[in-house]
């Protein structure tokens, strides 16, 4: 990903742009997404969008309604350790080592121990392994026994009971496939709840999320979703929501996150996925990208729900009350810090590129929708950044499809194009057609073979 006009704008100014985002990967050099453009957009930052480690989302105490009751309840694995783990993995310190193997240490999780250390090039402690392998085999074991002891001197709920402590307790050692085994010994009982059964398998959603495994999760969403069709509580339908949520951010469907998480603000009760402030973190992100800008306003800026937490999260009301209003060189501004967040979050950093880059062309959408015709130089002065930097991204875009507009490098004007509607749903049919027409004709060569 190359800014072509990021060479002209450190040729024309006398600043040197920074370079946003410690490395993505850990030992991976960093590569500047939406590289910093020059002097202008610097001297341009408010009190409003000051510098904030963009952990802190993580720090904040969760408000929703409902959340507080389901934050004395213990769920596994610890979401937090995934994101502290990923962050480790793109920013590798000595501090957030020790936090890591300090809690992991303290859970006694020895599989998890084994993976961490054998990912990060982290020296292994035999003893200390052997000694928390054996403390797991030993309550592995009592589990087994108080399952026993149920079948055979107690009823069926103490047995699931005794069921559901195993599946916990291999997540919270970090035993994926122990997990899933015993998650699935759950499923396949007999004479269980509808209920029980989707408690089993969002467990094993947030395992598969906790590891990043993305293929299981998609299986178990969709079992999750047959179950909760037949028979879900509310609560649960709630909570899946989130979950699907969660793993569409992951494979990049973030229209379809944008309405889940949405609708999931005003009754948020999914802590053990993350917190408050991050949920309302991804659904203004996403929605900011879905929603036309009237509802942005109604459903966003004006949410009581979002207006709730959203100052907490910084710079996030800024990006979102400059695009509204219109304050550009203040979203620009606000985008750079925003930038660093998603980097630093475990489910939008694969993506932070591309959402990025549809945060700037909504922005250059919303600017040229206004103008029949504007200046370059009028149009780097609203966006707070050099000319050569706003010529090179018009260019990419309108040369992609992106923009509806031309550049005259003459006059230096930008010309406004209105997109006929019904022509471009009519060549998005003819290009359809094509490729329907090229499949066909395809799939006769193989018959006739």
């Amino acid at each position: 990903f190359c800014f072509g006009a990021l060479r002209a704008c450190r040729a024309a100014t006398a600043h040197t742009p920074a370079r946003l985002g410690p490395a993505a990967t850990a030992g991976r050099p960093c590569r500047p997404i939406f590289a910093s453009k020059d002097a202008q957009l610097r001297q341009h930052k408010s009190a409003s969008c000051t510098p904030a480690a963009a952990s802190t989302m993580a720090e904040l105490v969760s408000d929703a309604p409902g959340a507080a009751e389901k934050s004395k309840e213990t769920f596994e694995p610890p979401m937090s350790l995934a994101q502290s783990v990923f962050r480790h993995g793109r920013n590798p310190t000595p501090a957030s080592e020790k936090e890591i193997l300090d809690l992991v240490t303290r859970r006694q999780m020895a599989p998890y121990y084994a993976r961490v250390c054998a990912a990060f090039g982290i020296s292994k402690d035999e003893n200390l392994y052997a000694k928390m392998a054996d403390a797991n085999a030993a309550e592995i074991a009592a589990l087994a026994a108080k399952k026993e002891d149920a079948e055979a001197n107690q009823g069926d709920m103490e047995v699931l009971d005794a069921l559901f402590d195993a599946a916990k307790y291999h997540a919270r050692i970090g035993d994926r496939d122990g997990a899933y085994a015993a998650c699935d010994v759950i499923v396949d009982r007999p004479k269980i709840s509808t209920g029980k059964r989707i408690d089993a398998v969002m467990l094993k959603i947030r395992v598969a999320l906790f590891f990043d495994d993305v293929g299981n999760a998609k299986k178990q969403l969709e079992d999750a979703r047959r179950l909760a069709a037949d028979g879900g509580d509310w609560d649960r339908n709630n909570r899946l929501s989130a979950y699907e949520s969660a793993y569409l951010i992951v494979t990049r469907d973030l229209k379809g996150a944008a309405k889940k998480l949405l609708g999931g603000v005003a009754t948020f009760t999914c802590v053990e996925l993350c917190t408050y402030p991050e949920f309302v973190f991804y659904a203004v992100v996403t929605n900011v990208l879905a929603l036309p800008r009237p509802d942005l306003k109604k459903r966003i800026i004006d949410s009581p729900e979002v207006l709730q937490v959203i100052k907490q999260i910084p710079h996030l009301s800024t990006l979102v009350e400059s695009l509204y209003n219109c304050e550009y060189s203040l979203y620009f501004a606000s985008l750079l810090e925003i930038e660093k967040v998603l980097l630093d979050d475990r489910y939008f950093s694969q993506h932070t590129r591309y959402v990025i880059r549809e945060l700037r062309v909504l922005v250059y959408t919303q600017f040229l929708d206004a103008y029949k015709t504007v200046t370059l130089a009028s149009m780097a002065a609203a966006f707070g950044v050099s000319v050569e930097f706003i010529d090179g991204e018009l260019a990419r875009f309108i040369s992609c499809g992106r923009l509806n507009a031309k550049v005259d490098k003459v006059d230096n004007v930008v010309h406004t194009t209105r997109a006929d509607l019904k022509s471009k749903k009519y060549q998005e049919i003819i290009k359809s057609g094509d490729v329907l027409l090229n499949r066909i004709q395809q799939l006769a060569r193989v018959v006739s073979i």
